[in-house]
């Protein structure tokens, strides 16, 4: 894009990180979506978001803590919540039993539903399942880098947004989803600098906002529009699934 052109560039699913990646979120423009997975991470969100109103802020019991945590301990948090997330179940990494993940997960999804929040989903193999129990309760949902080449038609039938995981270019499932989700409902993401180093190799942080750009503009070719329109609407797409739309 030529640089008398404003940029915009959205993350829709980060975590608090490092002070320096903060700064370098605010240096670069980049809407930024924290979310805080357990107890401590909850408190530390609640701190930044105190200390900047721009903040956006999600918070949810991450599958990985969901037997640290009851439901009582979450509720306060959830319902100070915006944006409840990222929750739901993993089988892949995380060794808490799935009956215990899927308690915690279903009563978020529970309380969402009633308070009419968006939600942030992880689903590591456990992509039938959640979309099976996401379907009994009705409300908006992001599914967050998705990296599975089964059952995504089944999150298309509920109209869900989708994040677009940083290794676009290496990833089939995540090409699969660039291909078949509506442009309307792609939002770029990091998941945190430390995971776009786990799945690309080590690189400063200061390119996070070039590696944003790069994966809008390949998203942008793959769906057959400009770059410039496509890092437009976006950020647009990430504001509409805040808003619960």
């Amino acid at each position: 894009m030529e640089e008398n052109k404003q940029i915009f560039r959205c993350d829709g699913h980060a975590h608090i990180g490092t002070e320096k990646e903060r700064q370098v979120r605010r240096e670069q423009n980049i809407m930024t979506m924290y979310c805080g997975g357990n107890p401590a991470e909850w408190e530390e969100l609640y701190k930044l978001e105190s200390q900047d109103s721009s903040l956006i802020a999600a918070y949810g019991l991450h599958p990985w803590h969901s037997a640290r945590c009851s439901v009582e301990e979450m509720e306060p948090w959830l319902k100070r919540a915006k944006i409840i997330g990222e929750i739901g179940m993993d089988s892949v990494w995380c060794q808490v039993p799935l009956n215990v993940q899927e308690k915690a997960f279903c009563a978020q999804l529970e309380l969402a539903a009633k308070w009419k929040k968006p939600v942030v989903l992880h689903t590591k193999g456990q992509e039938e399942k959640i979309s099976r129990l996401i379907a009994k309760y009705p409300n908006k949902y992001l599914v967050h880098w998705y990296s599975s080449l089964d059952y995504l038609e089944k999150y298309l039938d509920l109209d869900c947004y989708f994040t677009v995981g940083p290794d676009l270019e290496q990833n089939e499932a995540v090409q699969q989803v660039v291909s078949m989700v509506p442009a309307n409902r792609l939002i770029t993401e990091t998941d945190g600098w430390l995971a776009v180093c786990w799945a690309l190799g080590e690189r400063p942080v200061e390119e996070m906002g070039e590696l944003l750009d790069f994966v809008c503009g390949l998203t942008a070719r793959m769906k057959g529009i400009s770059q410039e329109e496509m890092s437009m609407l976006m950020p647009e797409n990430m504001k509409r699934f805040m808003a619960g739309k």
